[in-house]
């Protein structure tokens, strides 16, 4: 009966969503609010920057008033798919808005000021192409091989770290008996694609150089020194902790899930465990890839607490929101 209660309050029904809106209002009250070119400078800047998110600055500025409320609305459409992600493919058993629920609290609470960034549009992207890998694993039909990639190198368009991704969508593909020879020459198609549109286009611009500056600059490592305060250092660790117990429940606790749900979250584990391992290499992109680090992680921590309904949890979950609440107050 417990289970059941809690399966109705973390169900994605209009109340939960008209709740996830407002709390977004909330927490981006700040885009509303004048912010100095020093402050917004150092919220996005990254050692290397995408030619392509340049020439989307020429027309919104991420700093602007339109600028702000356009990232507001990216994040809630992120959000959104998050939510319908899971209900389309079940890797988490229940129904739950909890994983859109995390995103937008620790994307609130970190990712200040709230602008519009290059990070919003990559995580689109990504999840996009999360969402196309998981269709080829029920159709395996070679279009979807094709528009996973496409998502992935057009992603790395703002950020050039996710060509790496486009290796850990074979390894699934591969764990999942869903690898051919189409299948992989349909991947390298969908790669190739962005890449010639942006070459031709920046050819014809005159402006060649710049991506090929972009490409060279973003292989560098330890490039890029993340400055936290300790307030941050204390909240990021503990999500961390969380984030553990969640990849421990999933890999040694027995659970009633089928082969086909483990092997799509498996696969947003990989994912995560990559993005995780090119931020600590500190690749000129990693602040872009910070926003992926959130989706995939608040992904991980929504099936622990979607999953798990004891005393611990709860008491784990409370600790959570209040140093969340915390955060948001005095940082």
């Amino acid at each position: 009966m417990r289970h059941r209660r809690l399966i109705d309050i973390i169900a994605p029904n209009a109340k939960n969503i008209l709740f996830c809106i407002f709390l977004s209002l909330l927490l981006w009250y700040d885009i509303f609010l004048p912010q100095t070119p020093d402050i917004a400078f150092e919220a996005i800047s990254t050692s290397v920057k995408s030619p392509l998110f340049a020439l989307i600055e020429l027309f919104l500025n991420p700093n602007s008033l339109p600028g702000k409320i356009v990232g507001l609305l990216l994040y809630l459409l992120l959000c959104f798919i998050l939510l319908r992600l899971n209900e389309i493919f079940s890797f988490i058993r229940i129904r739950t808005i909890l994983p859109s629920l995390f995103c937008l609290i620790i994307g609130g609470v970190l990712l200040r000021p709230h602008l519009f960034s290059p990070g919003i549009i990559v995580a689109l992207l990504i999840v996009l192409a999360v969402f196309f890998s998981f269709k080829l694993l029920m159709e395996e039909d070679p279009k979807y091989a094709f528009n996973t990639s496409l998502a992935l190198f057009t992603a790395a368009l703002f950020s050039f770290s996710c060509v790496w991704l486009l290796i850990v969508f074979w390894i699934f593909a591969y764990a999942s008996n869903v690898f051919s020879f189409r299948i992989f020459m349909a991947s390298l198609l969908g790669a190739l694609v962005p890449g010639l549109y942006a070459a031709l286009g920046f050819w014809i611009a005159g402006s060649e150089h710049l991506l090929l500056a972009y490409i060279q600059d973003s292989l560098k490592l330890f490039a890029v020194n993340f400055s936290f305060s300790l307030p941050e250092i204390i909240y990021l660790a503990f999500v961390g902790f969380l984030i553990l117990l969640s990849l421990f429940d999933f890999i040694f606790v027995r659970s009633q899930e089928n082969i086909k749900p483990r092997k799509e979250f498996g696969y947003i584990i990989s994912l995560f465990i990559t993005i995780l391992i090119l931020i600590i290499l500190s690749v000129p992109d990693s602040s872009i890839l910070l926003w992926l680090l959130i989706v995939f992680g608040s992904i991980l921590l929504g099936r622990i607490f979607s999953l798990k309904n004891n005393r611990f949890t709860k008491i784990l979950l409370s600790i959570y929101f209040g140093s969340s609440f915390l955060l948001f107050l005095f940082n």
